[in-house]
């Protein structure tokens, strides 16, 4: 299947909410008023447009963009229990897979409900082997997983609460039988927050047609319906793993736009892994870049901003460092 959301469900309460994230929440918030200011009506750098031309026109031809809407209201304080959390936790495949070496190495770390976290590293850094672990696709060689303080591997008291989503390009996969709104109607009896309307309408925003299959989708559709599945779940741990790969910078900057505008409504803990680090790091609330299986970085995006220097200059030097170390 082609998320998570095909894992065992059984609905469950909201993870506890105290006043003590508020002062976490109110940052947030402050944040994004001002990356949305900053970033509002601004075209990409990768797609620079004169005033004077036409804009590029897109094959999926999507309305456009408006402005990111500010908040009207507060966001809801969060939990004090962290959203997940490794403890020197190492994950190594058998031998003859990566030469032995260890896809994970002794990764210690801990992210707070409510942060939008960039996960970041070149190929074969260890990103979705982390991810794995997560969505309880496997359990670690070494150490310790929890997510929303409980091991998540085959706890069916977690797995509504956390939506994997990826780009699923099998063509022999049988959910490419499945029509549009079979996958939405899957969606919505496995996860307990589907808000049902959302998702009609980033449907009918993203022209993905209800009654096609996901296999006579374009991929720029694909992407779209899979991104669409893990915004309208809501669920409190959502993973986006280059899912949106095949999507054109428009209807890239239309999911951000959307994620962001959803989640001051309906905040919860997303954790991004993804290659367009300069359009997607106005997102980010922290930033984890790893390289082969260990944490290089892991900080609030104010304080590495405030070094002076872009997250992307930043992920590019560290990498090239560790590479001319090895």
């Amino acid at each position: 299947m082609m998320t998570s959301t095909i894992a065992a469900a059984a609905r469950v309460q909201e993870p506890s909410r105290s006043a003590g994230g508020a002062k976490a929440s109110a940052r947030q918030q402050a944040l994004f008023k001002t990356n949305a200011r900053a970033n509002a009506g601004k075209p990409l750098q990768s797609q620079p447009m004169e005033s004077s031309k036409e804009p590029p026109s897109c094959p999926l031809s999507p309305s456009p963009s408006p402005p990111l809407p500010l908040p009207t209201h507060p966001v809801p304080a969060l939990g004090t229990t962290p959203a997940f959390e490794l403890q020197d936790v190492s994950l190594r495949y058998p031998s003859f897979f990566r030469k032995g070496k260890p896809a994970l190495d002794g990764v210690s770390l801990s992210v707070p409900q409510g942060a939008i976290c960039g996960l970041l590293g070149r190929n074969a850094a260890g990103k979705t082997s982390l991810i794995t672990l997560l969505a309880a696709y496997r359990r670690p060689t070494q150490g310790k997983v929890l997510v929303f303080g409980q091991d998540p591997y085959e706890n069916p008291a977690i797995a509504p609460d956390v939506a994997f989503i990826y780009t699923n390009n099998n063509k022999d996969d049988l959910s490419n039988s499945l029509r549009t709104k079979d996958h939405l109607e899957l969606a919505a009896l496995l996860r307990p927050r589907w808000d049902a309307v959302f998702a009609d309408r980033l449907l009918e925003r993203f022209a993905i047609p209800r009654k096609k299959t996901l296999g006579k989708l374009s991929m720029g559709q694909r992407a779209a319906l899979y991104c669409t599945i893990g915004l309208a779940s809501r669920a409190p741990l959502t993973i986006f793993d280059e899912a949106y790969l095949g999507m054109d910078a428009i209807y890239r900057r239309m999911f951000v736009d959307e994620l962001l505008t959803d989640y001051l409504s309906h905040p919860r803990t997303i954790l991004f892994s993804t290659h367009y680090i300069g359009e997607m790091e106005r997102l980010f609330t922290e930033a984890l870049i790893i390289d082969k299986g260990r944490v290089l970085v892991h900080d609030d995006c104010d304080n590495l901003r405030r070094a002076g220097s872009s997250l992307q200059d930043l992920f590019v030097d560290l990498t090239l460092k560790e590479g001319e170390s090895a």
